[in-house]
């Protein structure tokens, strides 16, 4: 990962930024930890791979007093983490930010499912209830979001977007989702439709998917089929997220929670594609804080 310093400071400089702007004064005791120090240790819980906010609460205790003193009661602990859920919208925004201002051969866009519970258990489920719906893939139906990334050519997400899991895919092929997303769009057939496809090609975006069975075949152009072949990308981001930085949740006793989890993910990939690409995408991100 890159290193924890590092990051820790850059995050320091971003809460400062926020507070700084903010007029509201806070009332009572002063936490016993930062709001940098709660950012930086959800981004350990991904990094290490904790199923639970309990799990890295008892990690902090044991092992990393000497980083984070004085550690506070569990609950006072799971509070602040959850408090890190706007901060954490406003990193991931920027971050998605500075990687479509960068050049990029195509573009792949996908969803993949935020089931919250088991499918036979949606009708007595009361945390989620108004928030998340019923959706079907090709696993079968679930209950809960959809995670819709863009990728580059270089796996860097470039954009993300929440919807309930009732949300077709090309519903969210609009608006800031796909601001600066110019060229060549890959995609599978879930995007599939002509009207989106020519309200695509008015904003310079070529959407390419493959056909369904009961289609009229059409000649693949040589270019079409090399896109196609690179959309195995996106299956991998997603694979990292789900299986090394466990994004998706099934112990969240808050929608807080639930969604901290989520996006403290998709930071922490950015971070760790940061480090093995070797980009300097913490100086960027300081520079963008100035700006």
């Amino acid at each position: 990962m890159t290193n924890i310093v590092e990051v820790y400071c850059f995050i320091d400089n971003f809460v400062k930024m926020i507070e700084s702007k903010s007029t509201k004064d806070l009332a009572g005791r002063k936490p016993m930890l930062t709001k940098t120090d709660y950012i930086t240790l959800a981004i350990i819980k991904q990094e290490y791979g904790f199923k639970t906010t309990k799990q890295l609460y008892e990690f902090v205790r044991d092992y990393m007093q000497k980083d984070f003193p004085p550690v506070p009661s569990y609950q006072q602990f799971n509070e602040g983490i959850k408090s890190t859920f706007r901060y954490f919208i406003t990193i991931a925004w920027l971050l998605t930010k500075l990687t479509r201002q960068k050049e990029s051969k195509y573009h792949i866009v996908d969803s993949s499912p935020l089931p919250v519970c088991n499918n036979q258990y949606r009708r007595i489920a009361k945390l989620f209830k108004g928030l998340a719906r019923s959706g079907k893939n090709l696993n079968g139906w679930f209950w809960g979001f959809k995670l819709h990334l863009i990728i580059n050519h270089n796996m860097e997400i470039e954009a993300i977007r929440i919807s309930d899991g009732s949300v077709h895919d090309t519903d969210v092929l609009e608006g800031d989702f796909i601001e600066e997303i110019k060229g060549w769009l890959v995609g599978d057939k879930g995007y599939i439709g002509k009207k989106r496809a020519q309200e695509l090609a008015k904003k310079d975006i070529k959407l390419v998917t493959r056909s369904r069975a009961n289609m009229k075949k059409t000649p693949a152009l040589p270019m079409h089929n090399y896109l196609l072949s690179k959309r195995q990308a996106i299956e991998s981001t997603f694979s990292y997220l789900k299986h090394r930085l466990s994004v998706l949740n099934g112990y969240a006793r808050s929608v807080e929670g639930f969604f901290v989890n989520v996006f403290s993910a998709v930071v922490t990939y950015t971070l760790n594609l940061t480090k093995k690409r070797k980009t300097c995408c913490l100086q960027e991100f300081s520079i963008a804080l100035i700006s």
